[in-house]
């Protein structure tokens, strides 16, 4: 139940973006680091193209940049549990990857989408974000970003992709509903573009960065007046406080869990991505709620964000940085 709001018409920024990943407690996960996609670890590989997290039991990633500035945020359609042969934590990885040569964004997807004809894929959607073919070099021209999301509607779909329209290029919102049948009226997307909405509009142009990430932190802990008791309430909360779910209900995320016991599910981990006009990037990744060592449901404290800091680097031989 992971959801996102971003913004790619701000003039100080190419994209201004926040999610939340919402995910069982004890699903094994490194925190944010560079890395290839190669061998798990939690350590930065200072030469990996790809600043992410990653998910120790597919190996994939939900969210993610790489070092030539291309964005994936992927979220998943509520839909009942099933086993497919393919991770949609792929999808993601094949975005990131470097490519050579530089092509435009349309051109990747539908190539994307040729590889992908035969695959079956649980329910997702797709944000894919790249730099521009117009942004030119860094010297007079600003970054601008082209955007795109994909999606198959529903677990084993075909998978269809659009360029994003005009209005969502100036806010948009996306979490796990299904495009265009309903899946903006979600009570947690409309509030989360509001907020956004009202944050451009509210502060100055030239506000400090410091400033606008705890705005977008702060927009991410947004919760209905009534707490959700089971997964089905989740479409009205940005921010969700772990619900106890029976494994009876949903299959165990560890070995070790018994089919009596209960897996915790909420918001893991909040993240903050921002790009200047300049190609700088700023990316912090904030730990909300987590499994102590005795399995106990713990708050983490804010005040131990990961955060990198580097410049996007050109991507293949007709670089466009």
């Amino acid at each position: 139940m992971c959801v996102g709001f971003w913004t790619l018409d701000h003039p100080e920024y190419a994209l201004i973006l926040c999610s939340n990943r919402d995910e069982y407690l004890d699903r094994p996960t490194t925190p944010a680091h560079w890395h290839s996609f190669g061998p798990i670890s939690a350590q930065d590989d200072q030469r990996g193209s790809v600043l992410s997290g990653r998910d120790l039991l597919a190996g994939g990633t939900w969210a993610g940049v790489s070092r030539t500035g291309r964005v994936a945020l992927l979220t998943n359609i509520t839909e009942p549990p099933r086993k497919y042969d393919s991770s949609r934590g792929d999808l993601t990885h094949s975005f990131l990857l470097p490519r050579a040569p530089k092509r435009m964004l349309k051109a990747e997807i539908d190539e994307f989408l040729e590889e992908n004809r035969d695959r079956a894929y649980a329910g997702f959607n797709l944000l894919v974000l790249s730099p521009s073919a117009s942004t030119g070099d860094l010297g007079p021209r600003p970054v601008s970003l082209d955007g795109a999301f994909l999606t198959n509607s529903g677990g084993g779909g075909t998978i269809v992709a659009r360029m994003l329209s005009d209005e969502e290029r100036r806010c948009g919102g996306m979490s796990n509903g299904i495009d265009r049948h309903g899946a903006n009226e979600w009570p947690k997307v409309q509030h989360g573009m509001r907020a956004l909405r009202s944050l451009l509009d509210e502060l100055p142009q030239r506000a400090a960065e410091s400033e606008i990430v705890e705005h977008l932190f702060e927009l991410l802990t947004w919760k209905s007046e009534h707490a959700p008791v089971d997964r089905a309430d989740l479409r009205n909360t940005i921010q969700v406080e772990p619900i106890p779910i029976p494994l009876s209900s949903f299959p165990p995320v560890t070995e070790q869990a018994t089919p009596s016991s209960k897996c915790y599910y909420g918001t893991r981990l909040s993240t903050v991505l921002l790009i200047r006009r300049d190609g700088s990037v700023t990316f912090i990744e904030r730990d909300i709620w987590a499994l102590d060592e005795s399995g106990a449901v713990v708050k983490r404290d804010s005040g131990h964000d990961r955060v990198f800091r580097f410049e996007i680097e050109p991507e293949g031989p007709d670089s466009i940085h």
